[in-house]
């Protein structure tokens, strides 16, 4: 690594480390965590910090108000936090974002050039999410409680559902070759995928576990490209029988399309 990405990590390390001190000895915040890369141990040395932060419920009606839903701005009363950790230099509110409901703020800092996504959470609708890295938890935040298991019915429409939603973007990608779209076809490239790990979870009663893209390749050639949406056809048709044997639907014969789709790129 060079001396500026470990320069660059050393401070994304120290300005947590703040931020966790800062806010475990503040009484208006009860917990924290880390989602994200950190949440999955997955972090790299460009990892940013997403981060959840229980709001006493005290407290919870100013630091958690959303008079906008999104906006390059956020409430003062935020702001007023943000800016224990530096100069915010760009800030973004967009609350959608934050799954377990209260509000969502991006704010980049001048000092360190780290980015956090700040997710606060009122105290009485918060539960810690997983996977997530603690930092701190004062009164035992509850965990997610565990879904009800799919019955066979749902396992099979899941299932049914993605088979086919599969080969109407697989057909699709091939025209985004034929137009040389590239940044599209690798896109749709990842909805393949997620299409594969949802049959495969289906067929398992399983939910689909959460990927990271942060490795995907990118296929520079023609054949490369080709030889990329192929595999995963591939994949799609070896999970195909079971999903019949489940008691699901397919389409019938769908990789005849994509490859007379593929013979136009000749």
């Amino acid at each position: 690594m060079s001396s500026r990405r470990e320069a660059y990590t050393q401070a994304r390390e120290t300005l947590l480390e703040r931020i966790t001190t800062t806010l475990k000895k503040d009484e208006r915040f009860v917990a924290a965590w880390l989602s994200g890369s950190f949440g999955r141990g997955e972090q790299t040395w460009a990892s940013d910090l997403d981060i959840h932060v229980v709001v006493a419920d005290t407290y919870s009606e100013d630091l958690c108000r959303t008079p906008w839903p999104f906006g390059a701005r956020t409430s003062e009363e935020r702001l007023a936090l943000f800016k224990q950790f530096g100069t915010a230099v760009i800030i973004y509110d967009a609350h959608s974002n934050n799954q377990v409901g209260g509000t969502f703020t991006y704010v980049l800092y001048q000092e360190s050039a780290q980015n956090i996504d700040w997710m606060l959470i009122p105290q009485e609708k918060a539960y810690q999410e997983r996977p997530s890295l603690l930092l701190f938890d004062k009164i035992g935040i509850p965990e997610l409680p565990t879904p009800e298991p799919e019955n066979l019915d749902q396992r099979i429409e899941r299932a049914s559902m993605n088979v086919g939603f599969f080969w109407m973007i697989a057909c699709s990608n091939v025209m985004n070759l034929l137009a040389d779209d590239l940044i599209e076809f690798h896109m749709l490239l990842l909805w393949l995928e997620e299409n594969i790990r949802e049959v495969q979870a289906a067929l398992l009663c399983e939910r689909a576990s959460y990927v990271s893209h942060t490795h995907s390749r990118i296929y520079t050639t023609q054949k490369e490209q080709i030889a990329a949406l192929r595999q995963l056809c591939d994949q799609m048709e070896a999970l195909m029988p079971r999903v019949i044997e489940l008691g699901g639907y397919v389409p019938t014969s769908p990789r005849s399309m994509v490859e007379r789709r593929l013979a136009l790129l000749s």
